[in-house]
């Protein structure tokens, strides 16, 4: 483990006095780490923590950490039966989350550490090693997958951003996107560790007048967004107060969008930004506030000790992104896994087109196959199918894009009788998250090719 990896760890005692929420109680770290270490798991025993932002989970995360366990983050609205799915997919040994009910699993043991519930189930023998950390990727691989990183690697990216976009001790920075996801739990959660700055969490629901008044009560310096809060706050002609610091990413900007907002009066640096959880997550990013603005189409140039190539290259200059660094996953894993997305060379398969002019700023054209950004959130629609596919009536499935920033499935049944649509929805709804359910179900008829 890195010198950097073992600050998060060792710090947090310092960590503790810089970091708050807008709950009502504040919670003690000792208690949380000795309510672990009295759970006595094997080394490397991966535990789900379903858990809204604050700083409780972050407690929880670090504590399973530091006593050998696997932390694997998810939201807290997540249902059941993919909470299940995901336990079998990916060994999970213990499930920790405010009000959890222990009849809905096959439940070894119950208590309580913290503010959170703990449902211990079946021993198995541990998948992982200590200091691994386990980040879901729902996007890209389907619901029931994951990166394994370790916690050095995650370090390392946080570090980076750190250093690229100029964080230091001095700065606080306010976190409203989910601690669950790579950038709210690296860039922002460790980043903040690393930099020795203050860190305010909030969380979903977005709401742009919250949002204003945080940053002025609380006198915030840096804030990530994701583009659909950026266009809402364009939209709606929102007034932050002023920001020395402004970061994007997860999905594309376009160049009218950062004139527009390098035009407020609050942005004083604006950072676009690309990445993925593979990546851990950040690989490249546009300092637009200094950036010509024929490269404002662009997400910058990747990090320091990043490397990136375009791969079989079209005639255009469009091919895969291939990605080399220091903070990618060692390893995904999960029931829909079939290879790892390493090339020979040990680049990472992106599965994202991109061009790279001769300056090295990286152009975002399209995802590959299969994934999609829909209101901001990124979805895999082979996964989406595989959970249509799994209802007794349906032979086939396959989901696209239907208008903008909607889901259509088309549905093939089995023997051609008819489906009862509503009934599949509902079906399909408690084993998807809410923005991959699709907005409409259509029944093919059997003389509709299905590929």
């Amino acid at each position: 483990m890195n010198a950097a990896a073992r600050t998060i760890i060792d710090s947090v005692g310092d960590f503790a006095r810089r970091i708050s929420d807008f709950n009502d109680t504040t919670p003690e770290y000792a208690p949380i780490y000795e309510g672990y270490a009295r759970l006595s798991l094997q080394p490397g025993s991966a535990v789900l923590i379903l858990a809204p932002n604050g700083v409780e989970f972050l407690f929880h995360w670090i504590a399973v950490l530091a006593t050998g366990g696997v932390p694997c983050a998810i939201a807290p609205s997540t249902k059941t039966p993919l909470v299940l799915a995901i336990q079998q997919s990916l060994n999970i040994a213990v499930i920790v989350g405010p009000q959890l009910d222990p009849t809905r699993y096959d439940t070894q043991g119950f208590s309580r550490i913290g503010a959170f519930d703990v449902v211990l189930l079946p021993p198995t023998p541990p998948s992982y090693d200590p200091f691994d950390v386990l980040i879901l990727t729902t996007g890209t691989s389907g619901s029931q997958t994951a990166c394994v990183h370790s916690l050095e690697t995650l370090s390392r990216n946080a570090s980076m951003t750190n250093e690229t976009l100029q964080i230091t001790s001095a700065d606080k920075q306010l976190i409203i996107l989910p601690m669950y996801h790579s950038y709210g739990l690296v860039t922002q959660s460790i980043g903040s560790i690393l930099s020795g700055g203050e860190l305010k969490i909030d969380g979903p629901p977005f709401n742009a007048n919250r949002l204003a008044a945080l940053i002025e009560k609380e006198r915030i310096s840096i804030c990530g967004i994701t583009p659909t809060i950026a266009r809402h706050l364009l939209e709606k002609g929102t007034v932050l107060p002023r920001l020395r610091s402004l970061s994007i990413g997860g999905d594309k900007v376009s160049p009218d969008e950062v004139k527009s907002l390098l035009e407020k009066p609050f942005v004083e640096e604006l950072y676009i930004t690309y990445g993925l959880t593979e990546a851990g997550p950040r690989v490249s990013v546009l300092p637009a506030h200094e950036a010509p603005a024929t490269a404002h189409d662009s997400v910058g140039k990747p990090f320091n000790g990043v490397a990136t190539k375009i791969d079989a290259p079209d005639a255009d200059g469009i091919g895969q992104l291939l990605v080399k660094t220091p903070s990618a996953c060692r390893r995904k894993v999960g029931k829909n896994i079939q290879r790892q997305p390493f090339t020979q060379e040990g680049y990472l398969e992106t599965g994202d087109l991109f061009t790279q002019d001769p300056d090295g700023y990286l152009r975002y054209v399209a995802r590959k196959a299969d994934i999609l950004i829909v209101n901001g959130e990124k979805l895999n629609t082979r996964s989406i199918d595989q959970v249509a596919e799994s209802h007794p009536d349906v032979e086939f499935a396959r989901t696209s894009e239907a208008d903008t920033n909607s889901l259509v499935t088309r549905l093939w049944a089995k023997n051609n009788k008819p489906l009862d649509l509503d009934q599949i929805r509902t079906f399909m709804k408690s084993s998807l998250r809410l923005h991959e359910v699709p907005d409409r179900l259509i029944q093919q008829g059997g003389d509709v090719f299905h590929k």
